[in-house]
């Protein structure tokens, strides 16, 4: 059962954006344009360069958590299989680190900067628009909350039981659907990748990174992690793709044109053969 082999994992990242939406000033614009309703002026409380750092660990931990997990729900929910469970939880445990220490360090010189935004805002600067730092600290959250997969034998309340059965029946098929969405998606990663080879390579004088090569290598590692049905068509295809395409490295296939050639065909055939596995998953 799909319960004991997954689980379902919310990732909740919050923090200050530094911008304020200013009144005064939009309706200022708008008088002076003779203008209704023409936009909104967001100030820039703190000068962007002083957040970027926080805002990069957010997009990484993000990116990192959506890698890891396949879709699970329109809640932010993602599966998780237990076979990636500790490598996503220590992965996710470093970005939360790097995350509490540039937070840690932002509202050390926060004073400064807020005093540097009186400079730079001037007459549009407002001592209410800033939080204190106790106040401040309480915008910047770096969570995550692991709840187990539905199961429809568990469900028990007082109701009559063609109803219970029909909730049963309606937890099954969101369990269905939401599995079946998963590994879809696992077939999209595929397909991307090899077709972005493809694209690369099947044109000779186009330039490629180190990457091409390096994004198959590790999602081939990661996919088997995840497939969480235990999709042998899956398998077969990471191992092909394995022994077929990442064999050589980027300086060969850049310097040795039948090298190249080679592999853009292979890619092109697994490419192929990918295309009625995804048309099977998703139908």
């Amino acid at each position: 059962m799909l319960n004991d082999k997954a689980m379902i994992v919310y990732l909740n990242i919050s923090f200050w954006t530094a911008r304020k939406y200013d009144k005064r000033v939009s309706q200022e614009i708008e008088r002076q344009y003779n203008a209704d309703e023409a936009g909104r002026y967001n100030k820039v409380l703190i000068a962007k360069e002083h957040l970027s750092n926080i805002r990069k660990i957010i997009s990484s931990a993000r990116t990192f958590h959506y890698e890891n997990t396949v879709p699970w729900d329109d809640h932010g929910g993602r599966l998780l299989p237990t076979s990636n469970y500790f490598d996503y939880l220590n992965g996710l445990r470093t970005y939360q680190d790097e995350f509490e220490r540039e937070t840690a360090n932002f509202l050390l010189v926060y004073p400064s900067l807020k005093y540097e935004a009186s400079l730079r805002l001037n007459a549009l600067y407002e001592e209410e628009d800033y939080p204190d730092v106790e106040t401040l600290k309480t915008k910047y959250a770096f969570t995550n909350q692991i709840t187990p997969v539905p199961d429809a034998d568990d469900f028990r309340v007082n109701l009559s039981s063609d109803e219970v059965d029909s909730i049963r029946d309606s937890i099954e098929q969101q369990v269905k659907d939401s599995t079946e969405a998963g590994m879809h998606d696992l077939w999209k990663r595929l397909f991307k990748v090899v077709e972005n080879m493809v694209e690369r390579l099947k044109d000779p004088d186009h330039k490629f990174k180190n990457s091409l090569v390096e994004n198959i290598e590790n999602l081939c590692e990661l996919l088997p992690k995840l497939n969480i049905t235990n999709d042998p068509d899956l398998d077969t295809a990471v191992d092909e793709i394995q022994s077929k395409l990442t064999m050589n490295n980027p300086q060969t296939l850049r310097e040795n044109s039948m090298v190249r050639n080679r592999t853009a065909q292979a890619a092109q055939e697994i490419l192929n053969k990918m295309r009625h596995y995804q048309i099977q998953t998703a139908a």
